[in-house]
C-alpha cells in the first residue's frame, strides 16, 4: 500500500541541519519509531508531500528550506514584556519556570497558548522570542517507512 491521506505510517528518520552530514536534530529509530496518520496537520505538509507514494521498505532523503519548514526567523517575533505582566495569574510556583533558555506557554486574550523561549531576563523585563526553534533553518530528513495501512475511523476520529 502507497501513502496516501488517512493512511497510518510506521516511519523512521533522522533529521539534520542542512544536508546529510549536518548536525543531528532529532533521531527516531526502529524501536521508538514514529506512528502518524497522514494528511491530518499532524506533521509539516512539505514533509508528507515528500513522502506520498512511498511503501512500506522505501527510504527517503530529501531538504526541505525554510519556507517548507517551520519559515524565515522573524524579528517581530521577539518581544519584550514586565517580568510582573508575565507573572500575572500564574500560581507561585511557576516563578521557577521563569529563567534564560526555558520555553514557557504563554496565553493570549482569546485564550490561544503559544510556545515562546525566555531569550533574556534583565532587571523586571524578560525578553521572549516566539519563533519556532527551527525556523530559519533548511532541514534535511533521512530515513524508512516501516508500514503503512489504511487507518481507522477511530484513528482519524482521535486527531
Amino acid at each position: 500500500m502507497e501513502i496516501a491521506k488517512d493512511t497510518l505510517v510506521k516511519l523512521t528518520y533522522t533529521l539534520r541541519f542542512d544536508k546529510a552530514d549536518g548536525e543531528v536534530i532529532e533521531e527516531i529509530g526502529e524501536k521508538d519509531a514514529m506512528e502518524v496518520v497522514v494528511g491530518h496537520d499532524v506533521l509539516l505538509e512539505s514533509f508528507e508531500a515528500k513522502i506520498m507514494g512511498l511503501k512500506a521498505g522505501d527510504t527517503f532523503a530529501f531538504s526541505l528550506n525554510p519556507q517548507e519548514a517551520y519559515g524565515e526567523y522573524d524579528e517581530e517575533k521577539l518581544v519584550r514584556v514586565p517580568k510582573a505582566e508575565l507573572m500575572e495569574g500564574l500560581p507561585d510556583e511557576a516563578a521557577e519556570n521563569i529563567y534564560e533558555g526555558n520555553i514557557i506557554p504563554i496565553v493570549d486574550a482569546d485564550e490561544t497558548t503559544y510556545e515562546a523561549l525566555i531569550t533574556e531576563i534583565q532587571d523586571d523585563i524578560v525578553s521572549l522570542d516566539f519563533n519556532h526553534p527551527l525556523s530559519g533553518e533548511t532541514l534535511f530528513f533521512e530515513g524508512k517507512i516501516l508500514a503503512v495501512r489504511q487507518a481507522t475511523e477511530a484513528e482519524i476520529k482521535a486527531l
